[in-house]
């Protein structure tokens, strides 16, 4: 089973770097053998945490950031994607306060799956 995490593709992510994040998780994961299922998602509009890395798990989606290519061989080395006391990990997404008092209608699911896919669209 691989692990789903999710990078953002929207403008500001990629101006911050999240092109080369994705390149850099899948290099570092390749070197040590983890399989990873990337998906693109679209921001949450938290743009002082881009890029923001969700981590799907049990719990829910748990989050990282702002990560920078820098930061990954740090987070695995901290047991990614269970690197709890890393210094970059949030914990779940949908606690973190500025989400969590929000209220979403319109937009939602952003943030939630790949903007681009018909099979997140349904």
């Amino acid at each position: 089973m691989s692990l789903r995490i999710y990078i953002p593709q929207d403008t500001t992510a990629r101006a911050l770097g999240a092109d080369e994040l994705v390149a850099a998780f899948l290099a570092e994961a390749k070197r040590r053998g983890v399989e990873l299922d990337i998906i693109r998602n679209g921001s949450r509009g938290a743009f002082w945490l881009e890029p923001l890395v969700e981590v799907e798990s049990d719990q829910g989606r748990q989050a990282f950031g702002p990560v920078a290519v820098e930061d990954v061989a740090g987070l695995f080395d901290a047991g990614f994607p269970l690197a709890n006391k890393h210094a970059l990990a949030l914990g779940p997404v949908d606690e973190i306060p500025w989400l969590k008092k929000q209220q979403r209608l319109t937009f939602e699911r952003a943030g939630l799956g790949d903007p681009l896919s018909i099979e997140h669209y349904r």
